[in-house]
């Protein structure tokens, strides 16, 4: 019963709010920030392992100066997360790096200044006051422009981005003063109130120990090393540690049982959440995708540095696998402490680096006994007990529905689910990859090529003529091979659509302009993503990309596909009604494949709808025209136009015009194309036709 319950209702549940966490703009933007300094706590680690070797060496002045430069290297992290969430802030809501940047830093520095007049600098600054001032500065930002926007439409986006960012800074500036004149006993107090809470985590005791374990490994949930944010309590708990040896060498006090190095070596196992056990868990598994990260992980893992695996497993905002991430220190550290309280090993006597790799580190700083070493191989076979079940459920295999085509080479690989097999109906819920994958995948993507447009014409049956172009994305990679958009799907998990489709969206009417303005009457349809029709820059972008005229008789049509669910239908239809004021046709596409069809047609603003390539293909079965025939009624009702796409064969085309389409699209007719072949395409179509020509066409 039990197990049954936590199969069906607790997994489910905590997978489910890995879904909205993944797609939560807040979450996102620590995530960005906190794999931003991944690198520079490689290099950290890097730096205190060279610090050991010299120090024992004998190079003591070579491991002071190591020593010294990590410690400028922690003092940074804070200041890079803050610039970080600014440069994340401002790629997805495509608004000037400089301005973000400037007003997060801005805000830091205000802040900063309000909790300490001293304050010169803003390198004396923590993590969580680094997070907090890059996200107030950047939403309040995004509050004003929006404001800004309603009161007024400006001509140039430029203005409203200056005055948004200096209206800003005015509103924090004011509100700090206000808070440092009015407020500033509250502030004290509730800095001192923080300050006596952290004494709860600090490990003088047993229970004390336990919450300082929570402390060390609960904040990696999302990205965020527990050292980092409490270092304060780090630094003075790694001070009475040397106090407290140093004084039972002199013979004047015994051992504490809990130490830094306590930690690092029974709780710190290859880096936080003991996750050498976790890498020995991977490799158990044959076959899986997380062998290759186990490559670069498993060398650092051996030296106590942890994040590539963290973040690539990941541990980073999945509510499962942060289970035993956190179990696993904490079955250690009651073993380990139970073990030295009952003197089964000897007490840490020896300040040791939380670098030096883990066998080593307990023989030293235990005094060389065998007894301890013996107890650490038990504990990392305990971790490996705790991980292999999750580990195991999260790498199954599913060949069959995981097939996915590689964005560079072309190929088809296998991806491995992320959920646990146990969840029903969980498979089809949750994409394959991650968030943070997803980020990756973008990233590869944009640093390996670039994206250009095809165009796919759309035939009017009557005549056979091109009336209208939908634009289609590709990838073209630096070699010139052209990937067909499979990459959207990391765009859209990354809630990065609306940046695509506002580059499509300028980028196709600026070609239009420049290489069609011969051809004349014709329509552009661009696609929209439910993602971007509540984005709030829509109409904003939309004015500014039309401000410049189309060529004669153009007009602009915006396609919502039918295939994915909309999260605000209210909020969609006012969207696109002012989309139809502003003389934009609405097209509904991939009719007939994806959710609430008849909802969608009595819901929203309508100019055509496209039937999906489905209904050509239901053309075989005995009932399909009759089918078709029925759907054309239904369209006609309300008024649309109708396209039909996926007409590849003569049989097809015969039955689509007997149904009483006029318009169409497919293989049959012209596949997607690059800009200068439908060009050409349109010069021949409207090139004026010879006398011979105009006779033959009179006598027809």
């Amino acid at each position: 019963m039990i197990k049954e319950w936590l199969h069906n209702n607790l997994l489910c549940r905590l997978n489910n709010s890995q879904i909205k966490l993944l797609n939560n703009r807040y979450a996102n933007a620590i995530i960005a920030s906190t794999m931003a300094i991944v690198p520079l706590s490689i290099v950290r680690g890097l730096v205190i392992t060279a610090s050991v070797i010299c120090d024992t060496a004998g190079f003591n002045n070579a491991a002071v100066w190591f020593m010294q430069l990590q410690i400028g290297f922690l003092s940074l992290a804070p200041l890079v997360m803050n610039i970080y969430i600014a440069v994340h802030w401002a790629v997805r809501n495509r608004l000037s790096q400089i301005y973000c940047i400037a007003l997060s830093i801005s805000t830091l520095m205000i802040f900063r200044r309000i909790l300490d007049d001293n304050a010169q600098f803003f390198l004396d600054i923590s993590i969580p006051m680094a997070l907090a001032s890059g996200i107030i500065g950047n939403v309040l930002q995004e509050v004003v422009s929006k404001n800004l926007l309603k009161i007024r439409q400006w001509k140039d986006n430029n203005n409203i981005t200056i005055i948004s960012f200096f209206v800003t800074l005015g509103i924090i500036a004011l509100f700090s003063s206000v808070i440092k004149l009015g407020a500033e006993i509250y502030v004290t107090n509730t800095m001192n109130f923080f300050s006596s809470l952290s004494l709860y985590f600090y490990p003088t005791d047993f229970l004390h120990g336990i919450l300082y374990v929570l402390l060390r490994s609960v904040p990696w949930f999302f990205g965020l090393h527990g050292y980092y944010l409490f270092m304060d309590i780090d630094v003075a708990f790694t001070a009475a540690a040397k106090v407290n040896i140093s004084e039972w060498h002199a013979g004047h006090s015994a051992l504490n049982i809990l130490s830094p190095v306590f930690y690092d070596m029974w709780c710190n196992s290859g880096g936080t959440g003991n996750t050498l056990s976790l890498i020995i868990c991977i490799l158990m598994q044959k076959k899986n995708q997380h062998r290759r990260l186990l490559s670069v992980a498993a060398p650092m893992a051996l030296f106590n540095i942890n994040e590539p695996l963290i973040f690539g497993f990941p541990i980073v905002l999945n509510p499962v696998m942060i289970i035993p991430f956190v179990l696993t220190p904490l079955s250690a550290y009651l073993v380990a402490y139970g073990a030295t309280y009952m003197e089964l090993i000897p007490r840490i006597s020896e300040i040791v680096s939380w670098s030096t790799p883990g066998p080593l580190k307990v023989w030293l700083a235990s005094g060389h006994s065998p007894v301890a070493v013996l107890l650490y191989l038990l504990l990392l076979a305990l971790g490996v007990i705790i991980y292999r079940p999750f580990v195991k459920s999260s790498l199954k295999q599913s060949t069959a529905d995981n097939t996915d085509l590689d964005l560079l080479t072309g190929e088809m690989k296998i991806n491995q689910p992320t959920d646990f097999e146990m969840v029903p109906n969980y498979s089809h819920v949750v994409e394959q990859n991650s968030y943070i994958e997803a980020q990756r995948k973008i990233e590869k993507l944009q640093t390996s090529g670039q994206f250009i447009l095809y165009f796919q014409p759309q035939v009017r049956l009557t005549d056979r003529k091109i009336v209208a172009l939908e634009v289609l994305l590709r990838h073209q990679s630096d070699d010139g091979k052209i990937t067909p958009p499979v990459f959207l799907k990391y765009y859209e998990r990354t809630g990065m659509m609306p940046e695509i489709d506002f580059w499509v969206m300028e980028h196709a009417l600026d070609y239009v302009r420049e290489h069609m303005s011969d051809a004349e009457n014709m329509t552009l349809s661009v696609n929209i993503s439910p993602q971007t029709l509540i984005d709030y820059r829509l109409l904003n972008i939309v004015r500014k990309v039309m401000a410049k005229p189309l060529p004669t008789g153009w007009q602009l049509e915006f396609e919502i596909t039918e295939s994915q669910k909309v999260q605000e239908p209210v909020r969609v239809a006012e969207v696109l009604d002012k989309m139809r004021r502003l003389g934009i046709k609405i097209a509904l596409d991939d009719f007939g494949s994806g959710y609430s069809t008849l909802h969608y047609l009595t819901r929203y603003p309508l100019d055509k709808i496209k039937l999906d390539r489905s209904m050509v293909l239901g053309l075989a079965k005995p009932d399909g025209f009759c089918f078709l025939q029925q759907v054309v009624k239904l369209c006609t009702v309300i008024q649309c136009e109708i396209l039909i796409e996926g007409v590849e064969t003569a049989q097809e085309l015969e039955q689509v015009q007997e149904a009483g389409i006029e318009l169409c699209q497919g293989f049959l007719f012209h596949r997607p194309l690059p800009g200068n072949a439908v060009c050409q395409l349109l010069a021949e179509q409207h090139k004026p036709m010879s006398p011979t020509h105009q006779s033959v066409a009179a006598t027809v």
